[in-house]
């Protein structure tokens, strides 16, 4: 009898046990790990001496928008929205190279455009795979990291469009433990303004990072682009980019080369240019910050032989806010100008 109890309340020990786990919510195999942030950069400046117009303006140069979800340890989406200047002013001649007075309207310069949507795999830990509208390579995966002053200034190629920011394609991505990093990518080459040209001509891409020590990098970058058969005596574009730096617990410093041949496709329109900054962190809440950048020749600024001076303060007052005070000056064409920057990341 007492056997037989025994047996019984066992039983329904058990029958309870496999009640309660019934009712509990299973885990899914991976759960969707998802991440929103956004960045706002502001500015005012005032020009001190030359020529700039508007002589004083308040300016927005980054408003951005992003969103990552991890789907599992293998697969990760990320997509990103930004502001920027999608269009420019065109000009018109005749047959004799005469300009002609057209009506246009240039669009505005803060429109929101799409400046990454990429799906990532990763099948091994040493292997990246990605595809959609990537992140240049060139220079906003390293160089502007590396800066850190975003919100301030931008870096040198981008400043003066050595290369498109994003473009639609794919690369993988080859990882040596924390020292070295290889990137082989195929895009349109067209930018994320535009579509594929009518000839499907591609950019081909390779960056080369390596990590010797703690804090330090040196990375190479180059790629080559075809000339559409749609332009008339073009030439293949390349470029070319070699960075440095080295950044401590209170200091940063790097300097980078950089030229694109054939810019536009044009025989001998060949731009280069250096760029060199430093910071050095005060206190927990403030660095100052110093950058000089050599242009030779820059499509968009129209700048040739130019030498441009950055010198300022960076504020951290609160957490996720940061603010500046700097000066800049710029040699042909001479000015002179004091800028209040402000961002916000979260």
């Amino acid at each position: 009898m007492r056997t037989s109890l025994l047996i019984i309340l066992c039983a329904l020990t058990a029958v309870k046990s496999i009640a309660q786990d019934s009712l509990k919510v299973k885990p899914t195999e991976s759960e969707l790990k998802q991440k929103v942030w956004a960045n706002i950069f502001t500015s005012f400046y005032s020009t001190l001496t030359g020529s700039n117009k508007p002589g004083s303006a308040f300016e927005m140069p980054t408003a951005l928008l992003g969103y990552s979800a991890t789907l599992n340890d293998r697969f990760k989406a990320t997509l990103v929205y930004d502001v920027t200047r999608t269009t420019n002013n065109i000009s018109v001649t005749d047959s004799l190279g005469e300009p002609l007075n057209v009506l246009y309207n240039e669009g505005s310069r803060y429109t929101a455009f799409l400046k990454m949507a990429e799906i990532k795999y990763s099948p091994i830990s040493f292997i990246d795979l990605r595809v959609g509208q990537l992140l240049n390579t060139q220079y906003l995966t390293t160089q502007d990291r590396f800066w850190g002053y975003r919100y301030i200034y931008f870096t040198f190629q981008e400043v003066h469009r050595y290369g498109n920011p994003a473009d639609f394609g794919a690369q993988v991505d080859l990882k040596y433990q924390s020292k070295f990093l290889a990137q082989l990518s195929v895009t349109n080459g067209d930018g994320p303004f535009k579509q594929q040209d009518s000839d499907s001509k591609f950019l081909y891409s390779l960056n080369l990072e390596y990590y010797p020590v703690k804090g330090a990098i040196v990375k190479v970058y180059t790629d080559v682009s075809p000339a559409p058969q749609s332009i008339s005596n073009g030439y293949n574009r390349s470029a070319l980019s070699v960075f440095a730096g080295f950044k401590g617990d209170r200091s940063r410093f790097a300097v980078e080369y950089n030229s694109v041949k054939n810019y536009g496709f044009t025989r001998n329109s060949d731009y280069w240019g250096f760029s060199s900054f430093l910071s050095y962190t005060v206190t927990s809440k403030v660095d100052i910050l110093a950058r000089y950048d050599y242009v030779n020749r820059s499509a968009p600024l129209n700048l040739n032989g130019s030498h441009f001076i950055l010198a300022g303060l960076h504020f951290y007052p609160i957490k996720n806010l940061s603010c500046s005070v700097n000066l800049r000056h710029l040699t042909a064409p001479q000015r002179t100008m004091l800028y209040f920057s402000f961002g916000v990341s979260f």
